[in-house]
């Protein structure tokens, strides 16, 4: 496994001095975005920048199994990321909420009653964006992570685990799913695919790949009846539909909408199809025939209602108004009631009352429309108990009686004189009763809290009902250890949190109100913290409690089109903060930045890397040495990642430093007590002393995956490197650069205690590794 390159000189390139900005007054307000829940990015954002699964290598050394404890979950919460209401066969109506976790679980509650009914776990799943229901009520879950298929029946209660649906290993999350007639149509993230599973079958038809270098079949609507399929492919977007006895997919996207990311979500009618882009926040109605624009509108829910029971309309909410668009006059009427400050439908579905047939001639109703199939139409011919008890006397008895056994009805002869005047049933006229509009509540998730309206347009009512929904443990997203060692910090994947870990009595505590964290450093009793979304940066004092205020926000550089703040290291003993991030859409490269901690003041530096994103920062002295991802704007820069350097005071003289190798990240860096620079790029190891002096180099893995979060490396008080790469745990000889494999699978992130021991997590899970010259001592304590 060990290569070492031999001497090459480095070479030093002076870069255009970048744009600079000066930010003293970006301190935010006492209005703070982590004084209330996040919001957390539902429409799967935060899942397309994870780590694509990718078969690498597997080491042939020898792997010690030893010293490894499982310390638990840390972080707990409850969010919902995808909802859906429908009816079973009876036409009782349930509300299916997805909960995020490591695994994830669906959530099944009683529409009517508003009491939680179930709680499935999703093995294999993190998350879970697309539910349907079939004509018969089932609930289909796509599932992220190994692409499973789940089923929950409503009429018989049962939940079923259908497996993988997609064959290629890059289709690792559905990230959409329809149902029509008998199939279930999937579309894939990081392949591109699509699928039909047969639901009586269950035989699997594979479409492939759609287009070539789009990762993501991120919505797609389906007509099995007309043989007609629509899918929203990305990114950069497309529009693309299969029409019948044909086998290719036809683009149908018009040159505008080009520079989308994707159609987050497809409604299809008989006449239209409503595609909801991302991330201009647009709908675009199309002629289902033509495939020609018929109208285009701005909205904020995530989606828009399908077609009203009543008429030719559809529903959805901007700026928290509640607003019906319609189809024929494309008139968009504004309802005058209002979700809940901050929030906007993330579903929106329909729940059709029990709805009366009226017979206009004697007024007699039947139930037609959500009722229990067992009470029936009465018929002319088919006389109950209440035909043959005069009305006044039926009045009476309706007061105490509940419940009524159905007796013998005893007809007495008729009178030749009365019979006379009974009409024959050939002179009877039966009409055919008229179906009064169809009566119905519009109803939807509004927030991760599972939150939901209740709209009813017969009376332009809105309520709303919040869930006490079972928390998940959470997958751990981001470790840092305090600087003295005594206290692990974890953050959690999309649900945020924070979680301590006491090293010293195992004791834990967790901190709710923040959001994702993509990189965070301990110095000084504060914690330094890359906050998503919008790039903030914010500091919690240690020392401090936690509360309003504390973490303290320090600005948000989304202001400067960044979207991560992905390197967080201090410079001059803490006294400055320098970070980096990664841009936007349609940005340059990442920003460099540093905070002075005294004055609080912020020194900015725009695309400091030509279109890429900086992922990690270390200082050494007076200089400051930084890796960038070729990663950025979601675009990949065909120049391979940078290593540079440069002198404090002249952050805009940056020198590259020249790597024998070719890499897409540097991900991890490290200054040792030698003062020699380590890091890791893509799946080799690399030391760099000075510009005289030989760059060393070790292959660990020849292939890696991800963007900008695949390794870790750590100088330990044992004297040496150790590291994470692709989940596998390793130790290298410094001066030799031999590699010793500790752990192939399950290590991610990377810490270590007061002691040397070192810490990582898989899944929701924090472990702990005891170096081998502490397992004695720890034996004789035990």
């Amino acid at each position: 496994m060990r290569k070492i390159y031999t001497s090459m000189i480095c070479f030093m390139l002076v870069a255009p001095i970048s744009s600079t900005v000066y930010a003293e007054e970006s301190q935010a307000t006492e209005d703070q975005i982590e004084n209330v829940e996040e919001v957390i990015e539902v429409d799967g954002d935060s899942e397309e920048w994870l780590e694509d699964t990718i078969e690498v290598e597997q080491p042939q050394e020898d792997v010690v199994l030893e010293g490894y404890e499982n310390l638990g979950s840390m972080i707990y919460k409850s969010s919902a990321v995808s909802s859906k209401i429908a009816a079973n066969e009876k036409g009782e109506y349930f509300i299916y909420y997805i909960m995020h976790g490591s695994p994830a679980a669906l959530v099944v509650v009683n529409y009517e009653t508003k009491k939680i009914l179930h709680t499935f776990t999703l093995e294999d799943s993190k998350s879970a964006w697309g539910l349907d229901v079939d004509e018969n009520g089932k609930l289909w879950v796509g599932g992220s992570v190994s692409s499973t298929l789940y089923s929950y029946d409503p009429n018989t209660e049962e939940f079923e685990k259908h497996g993988a649906i997609f064959s290629n290993k890059s289709d690792t999350s559905i990230q959409d799913l329809i149902v029509s007639g008998k199939k279930v149509y999937a579309g894939s993230a990081y392949g591109g695919s699509l699928v039909a599973f047969d639901t009586e079958t269950e035989e699997i038809e594979e479409f492939g790949q759609i287009r070539k270098r789009r990762e993501f079949v991120k919505a797609i609507v389906a007509d099995e009846e007309k043989d007609e399929i629509y899918v929203s492919i990305g990114s950069p977007m497309d529009l693309l539909v299969k029409k019948p006895n044909t086998k290719n997919f036809t683009s149908f996207l018009p040159s505008k909408y080009m520079s989308e990311k994707y159609a987050q979500d497809l409604v299809l009618t008989e006449d239209y199809i409503v595609a909801r882009l991302h991330p201009s926040n647009l709908a675009v109605v199309f002629d289902r025939k033509t495939l020609k624009i018929v109208d285009e509108f701005e909205l904020k829910s995530k989606t828009v209602s399908t077609i009203s029971p009543n008429e030719e309309a559809l529903y959805y909410t901007k700026a928290q108004q509640l607003i019906k668009y319609d189809f024929e006059t494309k008139e968009h009427t504004e309802l005058g009631v209002y979700l809940p400050k901050g929030t906007e439908a993330i579903n929106l579905d329909f729940i059709l009352k029990e709805s009366p047939m009226v017979d206009e001639e004697n007024g007699k109703e039947g139930i037609t429309e959500g009722g229990d199939d067992s009470k029936g139409e009465a018929t002319p011919t088919d006389p109950s108990v209440e035909d043959v008890i005069a009305p006044q006397v039926k009045n009476e008895l309706v007061k105490d009686v509940q419940i009524v056994e159905t007796l013998p009805v005893i007809v007495e002869p008729i009178d030749e004189e009365v019979k006379e005047e009974v009409p024959n049933d050939e002179d009877l006229i039966v009409e055919e009763p008229i179906e009064e509009p169809k009566e119905f509540v519009l109803s939807g998730m509004v927030d991760n809290l599972g939150q939901i309206f209740e709209y009813n347009p017969q009376t332009g009512e809105m309520t709303y009902h919040q869930f006490e929904l079972p928390e998940q443990p959470v997958e751990l997203y981001t470790l840092a250890s305090s600087s003295d060692g005594t206290k692990i910090f974890a953050n959690g994947y999309m649900s945020g949190g924070l979680g301590v870990y006491d090293v010293q009595t195992g004791n834990k505590e967790l901190y709710r109100n923040i959001s994702q964290i993509e990189s965070m450093f301990d110095i000084n009793n504060k914690l330094y913290i890359g906050a998503y979304p919008l790039a903030r940066l914010l500091v919690y004092d240690r020392e401090q409690e936690w509360a309003t205020g504390n973490p303290k926000e320090v600005i948000r550089m989304n202001q400067y089109g960044q979207e991560r703040t992905t390197a967080v290291a201090p410079y001059n003993k803490g006294k400055e903060i320098v970070f980096g991030t990664l841009p936007d859409t349609s940005v340059g490269g990442g920003a460099l930045a540093f905070y002075d901690t005294e004055t609080e003041k912020m020194e900015i530096y725009e695309n400091y890397i030509y279109n890429q994103s900086i992922v990690s920062l270390v200082s050494r002295g007076t200089q400051i040495f930084g890796g960038t991802s070729i990663h950025a704007n979601q675009q990949v820069n065909p120049r391979g990642a940078r290593l540079f350097y440069f002198n404090r005071s002249t952050p805009e003289d940056k020198k590259y430093i020249h790597l024998p190798f070719s890499a897409s990240m540097i991900t991890s860096l490290i200054v040792d007590k030698d003062n020699k620079v380590w890091g890791m790029a893509d799946g080799k190891l690399f030391v760099y002393t000075d510009e005289w002096t030989d760059i060393k180099t070790v292959e660990l893995l020849p292939l890696i995956s991800g963007r900008f979060r695949n390794a870790q490396i750590i100088e330990n008080v044992d004297g040496y490197i150790y590291g994470s790469v692709e989940g596998k745990l390793f130790k290298v000889t410094k001066d030799t650069l031999e590699v010793e494999w500790l752990k192939d699978k399950g290590v991610y992130g990377l810490e270590k205690d007061l002691n040397g021991n070192l810490y990582f997590y898989d899944g929701s899970n924090l472990w702990r590794y005891t170096i081998e010259q502490n397992r004695a001592i720890k034996q004789t304590e035990q």
